[in-house]
């Protein structure tokens, strides 16, 4: 059995599903409210300026907590996105001002940060794109606002230096990553291999015990060389028919009804025990309320027989009919009890 494999993710790796994640971003969020706020006596529209702040934390947050690793393409795309529209909404809400100050440099800053954050989960090309479309947004904005072009696009293009850092941390990061996980993965299938082999040795051992405590007695009889007696005989006959329903039966034995049926043939009774599904998965891909429909019909038919005949069938997968219980008495009716695949129980005499 293979053990599911666990995601590779490397936000994993950096922490970022942790508290402490959501710490950090909770601080660089109230930084950038703190700025915004400063800045409401600048704008003309303070709702442009709430608008964009929403849009830069709205994608801080996306590329923090959401997604698979690498970032899915819808994602990716509204994140390039976030960047030139929340530039947009709060530059068409400001007036000229000084290029190096603080309320100009924390606009280009929110798109950047998410962009950084794109390239360590493994979109390498996408955020440049962002951050050129920011430098147009911020160049249209210095010629309408009649400021210095060019500095509008050095100041922005400066971004591109931790971008660039971004860009060399996650490609060192993320070749490490792939070798944590594999290592991970390959860990995880070992101890599941592990476990299943102990799992399995224990079963081996308990089968053994079983099978001593049950022929052992018998095979010593055997051996001694003496004739057998009628009920000795039949004793062997119940044990080889008991061995028999583990191997023809092995979901009816699971559920408990070979030693059922071991104890009704020690009774005299004629006991049939066959399972036409699917060996392995049965259990899991049989209705539950089939099993125990199922289980509990054949345990009070067993139980209660001291003769005649009762014969237990686990259909195969896709009959009408799961599973089925015929009681042929010495005396009287046989009754024959269907298990619908939804657990319905119809009974015929």
């Amino acid at each position: 059995m293979t053990a599911p494999l666990a995601a590779e993710d490397v936000r994993d790796l950096l922490g970022m599903r942790t508290n402490y994640a959501w710490a950090v971003l909770a601080t660089y969020i109230a930084a950038m409210t703190i700025v915004a706020v400063y800045q409401f006596d600048v704008v003309t529209n303070p709702v442009l300026l709430v608008a964009g702040l929403t849009v830069f934390s709205a994608a801080a947050i996306v590329v923090v907590r959401m997604g698979d690793d690498p970032l899915p393409t819808r994602l990716t795309v509204l994140l390039v996105l976030s960047g030139p529209l929340g530039c947009a909404l709060i530059l068409s809400a400001t007036p000229a001002l000084d290029l190096s100050s603080l309320l100009f440099t924390w606009i280009h800053g929110g798109g950047t940060a998410v962009y950084c954050f794109m390239t360590v989960r493994g979109r390498y090309v996408a955020p440049w794109l962002g951050l050129v479309l920011m430098i147009v947004v911020c160049a249209v904005w210095a010629y309408l606002r009649h400021l210095s072009v060019i500095t509008a696009c050095a100041l922005v293009a400066v971004d591109a230096a931790p971008l660039f850092m971004s860009l060399m941390f996650a490609m060192m990061l993320r070749p490490t990553a792939r070798t944590v996980f594999a290592l991970r993965n390959y860990t995880i299938e070992r101890i599941a291999q592990a476990s299943a082999d102990d799992a399995a040795a224990d079963e081996r051992s308990r089968q053994a015990d079983r099978l001593n405590s049950l022929a052992r007695p018998l095979l010593g009889r055997i051996a001694s060389g003496n004739p057998l007696t009628d009920d000795e005989r039949g004793a062997c006959a119940a044990l080889e028919a008991h061995l028999r329903d583990q191997l023809r039966a092995p979901l009816l034995a699971h559920l408990g009804l070979d030693v059922a049926a071991f104890n009704a043939r020690n009774r005299g009774v004629e006991v049939v025990l066959i399972d036409d599904s699917a060996a392995g998965d049965a259990e899991s891909s049989l209705n539950p309320d089939v099993i125990a429909a199922l289980q509990d019909r054949a345990l009070k038919a067993l139980d209660a027989a001291t003769a005649g005949q009762i014969f237990v069938r686990i259909s195969a997968p896709d009959r009408p009919i799961a599973a089925s219980v015929l009681v042929r008495p010495e005396s009287g009716d046989a009754v024959r009890a269907e298990i619908t695949p939804d657990g319905m129980v119809r009974e015929f005499r």
